[in-house]
């Protein structure tokens, strides 16, 4: 209950957030606002889909999520709730969008793919990864390039399962080298693992066929895949376990089919040792080794401990349940000798028969309410619109009498205008008096706050440090600040929700909060959720500041940190390409108190670059409303690795200047940069 009412809160939180002086200011090119919304949305998924399909329409209505990303969101759901073919409806529509992103449109040709195969519609399938590989084709994005192998691994699997192995295995090929051109300097385990179930499913396809050559060709290609998924830093336990159980149980049946039982037998030994075979699903899995091996006492005895699974999710009732259990177990009892519970097993198949025909013409029927459903919505949504398009009609109609009426008018009250001038202009010299005292108080308080940011840094022996804040108006909410006690060297960058006035005032506690937290020799997390506790009482308004704090051990070069909701920062040198740094998922500060932040370490950071800022630099625009964004910034700062710390921001900040072409800046923009000898 506690866990659904935070995401509640979260997901209100953000409504409001959508709107201030009358203007979005949540944008999906947020990275810490996107993951936000991504973890809440993904958890509700898995556990509340109604819930889940609630909070989709409310972001479309907010504006924050397009017509093409809502409906990709939808088709997730019912791909996760085996609704497969409103699944592909939905992922139809999105596609229409012509507005959506690029990986949003092909991640809803992935969605599409995967409904064609799970209603065992393979040549719908091959029709739409054919034409998502077409679409990558003409797209020179890194994202086009990303999704290519996916869809090229797509095409072959489907050709092997309509028996077109030549080709199959040759677009599998192909799929692989598509792979490896994007794995260069890969370090997440996210980057790899397709390419391992890629390994996987080419190994397994061609044992199945018996053509026991190709697979050796793709052994070593297996083994390397493997090593390295799980050699990541980035890979949680659970997938390392499943990766390892997915690899020994392929090759466990390949060596079977091959006739190496020893060989096999190991495997399978190294299969049963994972934690993924202890679960119900583990066994199921295990069932189709132990049938191909003829051992029948322990086949009966793993269908009996899988058949939980089915009986859990409530899928007994399908005719997965009939073949995988009941006909193995059948099987089996026939093979032990056993005839009566034979008899017995085949007697519960048959009257199970009419429940599952039973079953699926009620998952059919429930499926195509909802598409009739849909279908409905959409036929309100035309209403609306038509009777939206017929009021303005009306108020065109109404506005062109009332501008007739205003000439006639203007003709009586014209002689009245002189003597009301002359009060107007006394008026406007009022005006203009406290618009200058104004602009005064305003830039007082900016010198204010910009005095409250260090603009003298350490001369610490072997740390060159340079900060710079730039508010988009007069005041601002951006902050960066540094504490030195000793060997530990505190510092922060942060961004305060909104602009103005109230940012500065939120940003000037936010910024005596860390120094006064820093000086107490606490771990970064527990600097952010000392301070997100006390940013939350009384925060009415619902603000929020993202932040970056870290400690550095000047003496080791270890760095802990912790991000809250913030743009990863880049880091480079020391003979590496400078990239993003991994962040865990936390949310901004001061939205709810007692949270928990995540803490991240990284060994030695010494002879690196370390560049932190504020999304007032990736998303600057330019007049033609394009964004400065992520690769600019790597591109620069990966050819500039010989300027110090002042100089590479200075160059930073003229190519944001060049780039602009005088516009005015639509964000704060504050960026820190530090290296370490």
């Amino acid at each position: 209950m506690i866990r659904c009412g935070i995401k509640i809160l979260l997901i209100i939180a953000v409504m409001l957030l959508t709107s201030c002086n009358g203007k979005k200011i949540v944008n999906l090119d947020n990275k810490a606002l996107t993951d936000s919304l991504s973890t809440v949305f993904y958890e509700l998924m898995d556990d509340q889909p109604e819930a889940a399909l609630a909070m989709v329409d409310s972001l479309e209505q907010e504006g924050i999520y397009g017509e093409g990303l809502a409906n990709c969101r939808r088709a997730q759901i019912y791909s996760e709730q085996y609704q497969p073919r409103v699944s592909g409806i939905y992922a139809q529509r999105a596609l229409k969008d012509k507005t959506m992103k690029r990986n949003h449109f092909y991640f809803a040709y992935n969605l599409l793919i995967n409904s064609a195969q799970n209603v065992g519609n393979t040549e719908h399938a091959l029709k739409y990864a054919t034409e998502a590989l077409a679409a990558t084709s003409k797209d020179t994005s890194r994202t086009a390039r990303e999704y290519a192998p996916d869809f090229m691994a797509n095409i072959a699997s489907c050709q092997m399962k309509l028996n077109h192995r030549k080709e199959g295995n040759e677009n599998y090929e192909r799929a692989y080298q598509l792979y490896e051109e994007i794995l260069a300097g890969a370090k997440s385990f996210s980057w790899f693992y397709p390419e391992l179930i890629l390994c996987v499913d080419v190994i397994s396809d061609n044992s199945l066929t018996g053509d026991f050559e190709n697979v050796r060709r793709w052994l070593p290609r297996l083994k390397k895949s493997y090593e390295q998924t799980i050699g990541t830093s980035d890979i949680p336990s659970h997938v390392k376990d499943d990766c390892t159980a997915e690899v020994e149980m392929v090759l466990a049946k390949y060596h079977l089919r091959e006739g190496n039982r020893k060989e096999a037998e190991q495997h399978f030994q190294a299969f049963s040792q994972t934690k993924f075979s202890g679960t119900p699903f583990g066994k199921k899995t295990a069932a189709s080794y132990l049938e191909m091996a003829s051992r029948w006492k322990e086949l009966e005895q793993s269908i009996a401990d899988a058949d939980s699974f089915y009986f859990d999710n409530d899928s007994y009732r399908s005719m997965t349940y009939l073949t995988q259990v009941l006909a193995r177990r059948f099987h089996a009892q026939q093979q032990l000798g056993r005839q009566t519970e034979a008899l017995g097993t085949a007697s519960r198949l048959i009257s199970l028969l009419d429940s599952v025909e039973e079953k699926t013409n009620k998952d059919n029927a429930e499926e195509l309410a909802v598409i009739y459903e849909t279908q409905e919505k959409e036929q309100l949504i035309a209403n609306q619109r038509a009777t939206l398009s017929r009021q303005r009609w009306m108020a065109t109609a109404v506005a062109l009498l009332l501008l007739s009426v205003f000439f006639l008018s203007y003709s009586l009250y014209r002689r009245k205008v002189h003597k009301k001038l002359q009060k107007a202009y006394d008026q406007l010299e009022e005006t203009t008096t406290a618009k200058e005292r104004i602009e005064s108080e305003l830039r007082i308080a900016r010198d204010i706050q910009m005095s409250m940011v260090p603009h003298v840094f350490p001369q610490h022996q072997g740390l060159d440090l340079y900060a710079q804040m730039t508010p988009a108006r007069e005041v601002g909410g951006d902050l960066y600040s540094y504490v030195l006690q000793g060997d530990e060297f505190y510092f922060c960058v942060g961004d305060v929700s909104g602009k103005g006035v109230p940012a500065s005032l939120f940003m000037a506690q936010t910024a005596k909060l860390f120094h006064t937290l820093a000086t107490q020799h606490l771990m970064p997390a527990d600097i952010a959720s000392k301070m997100n506790d006390e940013l939350s009482i009384g925060n009415e308004q619902g603000m929020f500041v993202t932040m970056f704090i870290a400690m550095l051990h000047l003496s080791t070069g270890h760095l802990d940190f912790c991000n809250c909701g913030h743009n990863p920062p880049v880091l480079g040198g020391d003979g590496r390409q400078d990239a993003f740094l991994h962040m865990e998922t936390n949310i901004p500060i001061g939205l709810f108190p007692d949270t928990q932040f995540a803490e991240q370490h990284i060994d030695n950071i010494k002879g690196r670059t370390l560049f932190i800022y504020t999304d007032g630099l990736n998303e600057a625009e330019n007049p033609e409303q394009q964004q400065f964004g992520d690769n600019r910034l790597l591109e620069i700062l990966r050819k500039d690795h010989n300027l110090s710390s002042r100089q590479l921001i200075e160059q930073i900040a003229k190519e944001i200047e060049l780039f602009r072409k005088n516009s005015q800046p639509n964000d704060d923009l504050t960026m820190m940069c530090l290296r370490v000898e």
